[in-house]
C-alpha cells in the first residue's frame, strides 16, 4: 500500500507567476486585431494614437477586395500587418476605393495600420506611394521610440499592395522593377523580415529561371 502524504502548495511568487497580468496592461483580442506585445500601460503613446486604436472601424477584409499584402517580423516579438483593398483600375492611375487591415503586435501597429488605411483610401497609387513613414507618424502624433518599425511596416504594406496588383495584372519582373523598385539592402527592406512583395519577386525570379532552363533544354 502506497503511503499517502499530505501535499501542500505554496502561494505563487507574484513576480514569477506567469498567469498574472497587471491590471493596467492594455489588451486587444478581436477577429482582426491580436495584441501579442502586452504594453505596460500606455506610457509613451499619444492621445491621437490611442483614440485611433479605441475607435478603428476599418479592420478586416472589405467586401470585394482584389489586392492584399503582408509585412512583418518575428524576431524579438511577432509584429505583422496585412492590408486588403478594393482597387478601381479602370483609370490610368488606379485608385484605392476601400481599404482594411488585420494586425498582430502592439498598440502602435494597430494604430498605424488603421491610420494608413484611412490615409490611402480614395487616393491613387501615385499618391499612396508618395507617403512616407514620417507622414504616418504625423497622422498618429508619434509612436514610442522602440515602435518606429510600425511606421515602416505601414508604408511597406502599401507598396506591397501595389505590387500585388501589378502581379495580378501580369506585369513582368522587369516592369515591376522599373515601376516599383526595391532595394534589398535598404533599412526598410531589412526591417521587414516578412514581405509579400519580396516573396512575389522571388517567385517571379524562380519562374523566369525555370522557363529559361526549359527553353534551353528544348533547344
Amino acid at each position: 500500500m502506497v503511503n499517502e502524504q499530505e501535499i501542500t502548495f505554496d502561494e505563487p511568487d507574484e513576480g514569477r507567476d506567469i498567469y498574472h497580468e497587471p491590471d493596467d496592461r492594455a489588451l486587444i483580442r478581436t477577429k482582426d486585431v491580436y495584441q501579442t506585445e502586452l504594453d505596460n500601460g500606455v506610457d509613451g503613446y499619444s492621445e491621437t494614437l490611442l483614440a485611433i486604436v479605441a475607435n478603428f472601424k476599418n479592420a478586416g477584409k472589405p467586401e470585394g477586395f482584389n489586392v492584399q499584402s503582408m509585412v512583418g517580423k518575428s524576431k524579438r516579438g511577432e509584429v505583422a500587418l496585412r492590408l486588403f483593398a478594393v482597387v478601381d483600375d479602370s483609370v490610368a492611375d488606379p485608385v484605392f476605393v476601400k481599404v482594411g487591415f488585420k494586425s498582430r503586435g502592439c498598440l502602435a501597429m494597430t494604430g498605424c495600420a488603421s491610420a494608413i488605411c484611412s490615409m490611402i483610401e480614395g487616393k491613387t497609387f501615385s499618391q499612396a506611394l508618395a507617403l512616407t513613414p514620417e507622414d504616418v507618424e504625423r497622422a498618429v502624433d508619434g509612436v514610442p521610440k522602440d515602435k518606429k518599425h510600425t511606421l515602416v511596416f505601414a508604408i511597406e504594406g502599401v507598396r506591397a499592395l501595389v505590387g500585388d496588383w501589378m502581379y495580378r495584372c501580369g506585369m513582368s519582373l522587369a516592369e515591376m522593377n522599373e515601376k516599383l523598385p526595391c532595394d534589398e539592402l535598404s533599412v526598410s527592406c531589412l526591417m521587414c523580415e516578412h514581405c509579400s512583395l519580396r516573396d512575389t519577386r522571388v517567385d517571379m525570379v524562380v519562374a523566369e529561371a525555370m522557363a529559361q532552363q526549359k527553353a534551353g533544354e528544348v533547344a
